[in-house]
Parts: C-alpha cells; structure tokens; sequence
C-alpha cells in the first residue's frame, strides 16, 4: 500500500490533469482505499481493483473499500475486465514491482484509457543515486520492501517485491503501447541522500556515454529517455512517479508490436 507521501504525490498529480476533476479514475490493486477516498473528496468517479478476497485487507475493510466501487478478483497478469476507452486515467501506485512483468499490463492500460488519457503509478525507484550507490557496492537495488526469498510460500509471490521496475525498459515499453512520458513527480527522499549531489557531474557523463547507444538504434527514443534518466526526480525521489498520456497514430491499434522479442496485442482478450 503506499504511504502517506505517495498518495499526497499522487492527488497533487490528479489536480494537475486536464478535466480534473471530471474524471473517471480506476485504481488497480487499491489496497485499502485511501487512494479512493482522497479522490471521492475531491469529487471525482473513482473505481479500485482487489486481487483476492482472502487478502488481509479484507479480514477488515476500510470505509473506503466499503463505499467505493470495487472490482473483485481482478488479476493484473491478465486482461483486464473493463471495455476500450473507459478511463480518463489509471493509477497503479507501488503495484507494478509486484508483477513478474509489466507488458502485457501496459498493453492492458493502454485499451481501456480514453484517447488523451494519464497512466500514474509510482514503484521503488532504483535509479535514485542511493540505490545505484547500493548497487554498486552491494549488488542489490534498495527496494524499500521484503524480497522475494525461499520463505515465501508460492502463492504469495504477489506480495513482495520482486520485479524492480528498470525505466529504460518501462520507457519503451509505454511507448510501444502509445503511452508518452509526460513529466516524473517527485515523492520524498532521505536528508542525507543530497550529499551524494557532488556525484552528479559523474553520473551526468556515465549516462550521456551508456545513452549513446539507444540515441544511435533510435535518435527520438534516446534522446528522449536520457533527459529522464538524468531528471532530478530520477535521481533523487525514493519512488519513481511516472506520468504517461495516451496518444493516437504512432501505432496501428490492431497489430501487435514487438517490445523486447515478445508480441504486444492490445486487443487480446485472453
């Protein structure tokens, strides 16, 4: 569930939007609800998902999940239960580390947002300089939450976070589902994570070298990902919050680009 900070970020975010806040929102894996219960004050139609009943957050529901309009056992690894062009934006807050992959959900979201529609969400950021930090000392990326580890009963794999998000992937994958990058949001971020700033000329120079490959393949794609890659909000928000918008025309609704060897539908209804 995200914490108090993100889901400030994220009713900040909202506000900004066109037609906000005359908007038809659904927010996928809702957890408790507060997410939903800040944007019914704000007046808007919101709508959550839940993945199973037998989840703790069940055993006592919230207020929120008692009034809202909740979509029961919906299970983001599929097609999801809503018809083309519902939404006016889709918020998927500290969900998406969750899932063995994030394709086939982005495909998803893509269908069921209108033409012009946001996709939010927000995950542990590990492009944040204290995790490439970590990385480089430890290996491992700060994920702010229990790994997945052999404890971990099988059917429980959804409950941890398992699938760090790497955004030069997530980029191109949003792309491929005509969904844009409009802006990254900014969280919060650790005191002492500022005295990593003096580091920044370093990673500046790293990333324009690594960056020079995907600017060679496609000249827009790179160029475009390296002015995120080297955003402040990148390299110092604890969540990396992403704002895409739906766009029309750069690809054909009824094929099914490729995005990493592996076919994309946006019609499939499996």
């Amino acid at each position: 569930m995200p914490a108090k900070p993100v889901i400030d970020a994220t009713i900040q975010t909202l506000r900004s939007l066109p037609g906000w806040p005359h908007s038809r929102v659904l927010d996928l894996s809702c957890g408790d609800g507060q997410v939903l219960a800040a944007l019914a004050q704000e007046g808007c139609k919101a709508e959550g998902t839940h993945f199973r009943e037998d989840d703790y957050i069940y055993q006592n529901p919230s207020t929120a999940l008692q009034t809202a309009t909740i979509h029961k056992e919906v299970d983001l690894t599929q097609s999801l239960p809503f018809e083309d062009a519902t939404y006016d934006v889709v918020l998927a807050t500290e969900v998406i580390e969750h899932l063995p992959s994030v394709i086939h959900l982005c495909s998803e979201v893509s269908r069921i947002l209108k033409p012009g529609g946001s996709f939010v969400f927000s995950t542990p950021n590990i492009h944040r300089l204290h995790s490439r930090a970590q990385f480089l000392l430890t290996g491992t990326h700060e994920l702010r939450s229990a790994r997945l580890g052999w404890d971990t009963p099988s059917s429980d794999l959804y409950s941890t976070h398992h699938n760090p998000i790497y955004f030069p992937v997530m980029h191109s994958v949003l792309h491929h589902n005509d969904l844009q990058v409009e802006k990254l949001v900014f969280t919060t971020t650790k005191p002492w994570a500022y005295l990593l700033i003096p580091f920044y000329p370093i990673v500046y120079l790293a990333t324009a070298l690594e960056a020079r490959h995907s600017i060679k393949r496609s000249p827009e794609g790179g160029k475009d990902l390296l002015r995120w890659m080297l955003n402040p909000r990148m390299l110092l928000s604890d969540q990396l919050m992403v704002v895409a918008t739906k766009h029309h025309g750069r690809n054909d609704p009824l094929q099914s680009p490729a995005v990493g060897g592996i076919r994309v539908n946006p019609r499939n209804r499996t």
